[in-house]
């Protein structure tokens, strides 16, 4: 490093030959001391720029090495991840269930009133459905009823069209043991409207 030179002692014993070579008519010992110490100086400054230039250029080319480093682990990393985004979303696709939402609900502390099948699929196809089923007669009724069973069974009935179809016996229900909404007590209201509301 240039920049830590210290000029050398021109006027020295070891430094008489070059004051010879400078020394004439006009130029004596100090003279040419002087002149030496001149010209390493001006040398001096030339290495100074030259080393500094080169410092520069190697920290540019550093910087420039670890910036291209920076972009392709980067990059590296992107692609990663992209991988990984790829692969968790074809294996939530293959696996639907494992990775199914699951709701952030309590879990029911009294007992769970379950309507008979009959009820439960008027109100998934939002039809009107008669409050007898969410009374406790019609409860206790959907308990004993056996789904593995009554859903073999198929019934013949009259389509709004006039046309006869069969369809599964579970979906249908003999009208005469259900009470009509009009004809059930306050009591039984008052059951079947709470346990419709949650069941909706």
């Amino acid at each position: 490093d240039p920049n830590l030179a210290t000029r050398p002692d021109f006027s020295s014993e070891d430094f008489r030959d070059a004051r010879l070579q400078l020394t004439n008519d006009t130029v004596d010992d100090d003279q040419a001391a002087r002149i030496l110490g001149t010209l390493w100086d001006i040398q001096n400054a030339k290495d100074i720029q030259r080393w500094n230039t080169r410092q520069e250029e190697e920290a540019q080319r550093a910087r420039d090495l670890a910036d291209q480093a920076a972009v392709t682990l980067a990059e590296q990393q992107r692609r990663l991840r992209e991988e990984e985004e790829a692969a968790l979303a074809e294996e939530r696709k293959k696996n639907k269930a494992k990775y199914a939402p699951v709701p952030d609900v309590e879990v029911p502390s009294g007992p769970v009133d379950i309507p008979a099948l009959y009820a439960t699929r008027k109100l998934k196809k939002g039809e009107y459905c008669e409050l007898y089923f969410f009374t406790n007669a019609g409860l206790a009724e959907a308990d004993s009823f056996n789904a593995s069973i009554d859903d073999e069974a198929l019934t013949l009935l009259k389509s709004d069209n006039g046309q006869h179809v069969w369809i599964p016996a579970s979906n249908t229900r003999d009208r005469s043991t259900v009470i009509k909404d009009e004809d059930l007590t306050w009591e039984q209201f008052g059951e079947a409207s709470v346990r419709l509301i949650a069941a909706m």
